[in-house]
């Protein structure tokens, strides 16, 4: 079994947490056996060896409603220069309520999320961006007798897991009430900036694809990307896409009025040609494959003072090479429907497209 020799062997702290034989029958209801498990003592910080240009850290306030005023702002930048704050290249709002500190070096903003002293004197909460640190993939086939817990106990992975979290249906009874059901897809978060291709579950491997995270559509103006906490635009009704909440709207519910496309259904409606559209364009970009992801570290010949970058950059250089990529970039468009586009079919088009440029040579 080639899982047996997996990176991410449990560490010994926290290992009771994880519950290794606990039954899943001892759970008193569903809430608490499907509730995301993740794992304690964790907190996000920059790897010592990552290649960005610049480290991003957020501030939000201890009170989460509050939002930032000027000056607040300038208590900031003051506090920057009584601490003596290392390495701050700028600061920049994100929203109303979070605050966005950009660091030269890893270590800097590394160091700046542990400086209690700071936060604690302007009220403030330090956390680093998700998406440059960890990243979600989706496992299916997972019984569903299974908890998060146990899940997570079990799982082994070349990439430290730090959160599973099992996808629930949401079904509606015959009395109006509203139940949730689980389903055989499970959602991992990895301490890692790119997926494992597998993991492994009580010695069953199965395949991890890209989590492609849903689209925000704001509950008030009903447009999309952003969320009603931080709009600023006019309310529109869901149902007939006047100025006023849908609660109050006296339009025939059988004669819905889409916001954004004028369609016949409601502006939440998954039916909606523009979030369809939405949809897909989180797809796409959940596809978008890193250079690390097309080749593994055996595909090409240590070079003795030669950097990863100079590397890349010299074969960027061959028109042969490039022609090669426009052909293997055709090739997975074109068969996109029939296979998805993932580090398997990506590594079988170059070697298609390699073996056919050579026997055409020959």
């Amino acid at each position: 079994w080639d899982g047996r020799n997996l990176k991410n062997e449990k560490k010994k702290e926290g290992a009771e947490d994880r519950g290794s034989s606990a039954e899943d029958s001892d759970y008193e209801n569903d809430a608490d056996k499907y509730r995301p498990y993740k794992v304690t003592n964790y907190s996000r910080k920059y790897p010592e060896n990552s290649q960005r240009r610049d480290f991003v850290v957020f501030l939000t306030h201890q009170c989460a409603d509050k939002p930032f005023s000027d000056g607040d702002k300038v208590n900031l930048s003051q506090a920057i220069r009584k601490y003596a704050i290392s390495g701050v290249l700028h600061l920049r709002p994100m929203n109303k309520y979070k605050v966005a500190i950009t660091f030269d070096l890893s270590n800097n903003a590394n160091t700046f999320l542990g400086h209690n002293k700071f936060l604690d004197e302007l009220g403030l909460n330090a956390s680093i961006p998700a998406a440059d640190t960890e990243v979600t993939g989706v496992v299916k086939s997972v019984p569903v007798g299974l908890s998060n817990k146990n899940i997570f106990a079990m799982i082994g992975s070349s990439r430290n897991v730090i959160q599973v979290r099992r996808f629930m249906r949401r079904v509606r009874a015959d009395g109006g009430e509203v139940a949730y059901i689980p389903t055989q897809t499970v959602a991992v978060t990895f301490a890692s900036t790119q997926l494992p291709e597998y993991v492994y579950l009580d010695s069953w491997r199965h395949e991890v694809t890209q989590y492609v995270p849903p689209v925000k559509q704001c509950l008030k103006c009903q447009q999309f990307g952003h969320i009603a906490k931080f709009c600023k635009n006019n309310e529109v009704c869901s149902i007939c896409s006047e100025n006023h909440n849908y609660k109050a709207c006296g339009a025939d519910k059988q004669n819905p009025v889409c916001a954004n496309c004028k369609g016949k259904h409601i502006a939440i409606s998954a039916s909606c040609p523009i979030k369809k559209n939405k949809i897909e364009e989180n797809k796409i970009k959940s596809r978008t494959a890193a250079y690390a992801d097309l080749f593994n570290e055996k595909s090409f010949p240590q070079l003795a003072a030669r950097t990863a970058e100079t590397y890349l950059e010299n074969m960027l250089k061959s028109q042969s090479f490039l022609n090669m990529i426009t052909q293997v970039i055709i090739k997975l468009v074109a068969n996109k429907n029939e296979s998805p586009i993932n580090t398997e079919t990506i590594r079988a088009a170059f070697q298609g497209t390699i073996r056919g440029n050579a026997q055409s040579k020959a």
